[in-house]
């Protein structure tokens, strides 16, 4: 469900489901606004062709299917591009990880929090959030990362996150 609030924070649907990985692999439907004069910079990076399922899957220490794409527009301005791989492992098929590029920087600044911490050595600048997750500046863009294992603690995951987050941030 953390992934579910990020993404409506930042203009993803707030669809409830089962599951934050159903959430977000079907809240947002694919949109061809990405190639819109309001989306500066999302219409020349799909999230899903940043990393391929092995990158991810050396990023995280667990094998991930194929990534599922998703976009469409952040109230941030423009549109965020995602991309969602679930676990190719049977005894733990809820794990996901997620990347979510964002236009501008306005993502990750209305993210960050009092407790946020930042995060040396990943793109320009970066930092923790909530559950694990990790928020990127690139450039002018933001990127968002999480790999979100049920079993494991914010302790646990929050490394995963930052190798994903670093492999993404490296790809841009």
């Amino acid at each position: 469900m953390a992934a579910t609030a990020v993404l409506t924070a930042c203009g993803g649907d707030d669809s409830s489901g089962s599951q934050a990985s159903t959430d977000e692999s079907t809240s947002a439907s694919p949109s061809s606004s990405a190639t819109s004069s309001d989306s500066v910079g999302s219409s020349d990076i799909e999230a899903c062709d940043v990393l391929s399922a092995d990158q991810v899957s050396a990023a995280v220490g667990a094998p991930v299917k194929e990534g599922v794409a998703t976009s469409g527009p952040a109230i941030t301005g423009g549109s965020f591009t995602s991309c969602l791989w679930q676990s190719d492992d049977p005894d733990n098929p809820a794990d996901t990880a997620t990347v979510t590029i964002y236009p501008n920087a306005d993502a990750a600044d209305s993210a960050r929090e009092d407790d946020s911490q930042d995060v040396e050595g990943i793109g320009d600048r970066a930092f923790s959030g909530s559950f694990a997750s990790m928020w990127v500046y690139v450039g002018d863009r933001s990127l968002f990362a999480q790999w979100y294992a049920l079993s494991g603690s914010d302790q646990d995951n929050l490394p995963k996150s930052q190798a994903l987050a670093k492999a993404a941030a490296d790809a841009l």
